[in-house]
């Protein structure tokens, strides 16, 4: 019987990484870099959903959304997640996406919902602007580089 215990616990300690949730969009990147790229509108970071997916919104004085950012960790074949999305984006609001080389493992702009979204790992990152004044693929691209950098 203790044979069978510990041989669960070993296979419970094994597989216990893929337990841990993402990491925690609110956190991942610093009110101050936003603030460098948005032009200092954001003041307050708000949590909507903590866990797997994390979505943070960053708001500015009136409480009106600057940016948003969602990270979703899957467990298996993110790069079909990511395609998933994409096609799923492109039906909603009928139009291409633009693939980007330089953002994760792969990435694509969305010009139509001004959202950028891309996979490293088994991570799956959604970056959108709120404001007109950034809803540009290089704004969203910088945020991305800075989540990137940081994730595992």
């Amino acid at each position: 019987m203790t044979l069978r215990v510990s041989a669960f616990l070993a296979m419970l300690a094994f597989s216990a990484p893929g337990w841990a949730a993402p990491p925690d969009s609110c956190t991942v990147v610093k009110v101050d870099e936003i603030n460098s790229i948005a032009g200092g509108a954001v003041e307050k970071v708000q949590p909507l959903k903590s866990g797997n997916p994390s979505e943070c919104n960053f708001l500015d004085k009136r409480r009106g959304a600057v940016l948003v950012i969602s990270i979703r960790e899957v467990q298996y074949a993110a790069e079909n997640e990511l395609q998933h999305d994409r096609e799923n984006l492109e039906k909603i609001y009928r139009g291409k996406v633009k693939w980007l080389a330089g953002v994760g493992e792969n990435g694509f702009w969305m010009p139509v919902n001004k959202q950028l979204v891309f996979r490293k790992g088994k991570t799956l990152v959604s970056v959108k602007f709120s404001r007109a004044a950034n809803q540009n693929e290089v704004d969203s691209s910088q945020v991305a580089r800075l989540i990137d950098s940081r994730l595992p």
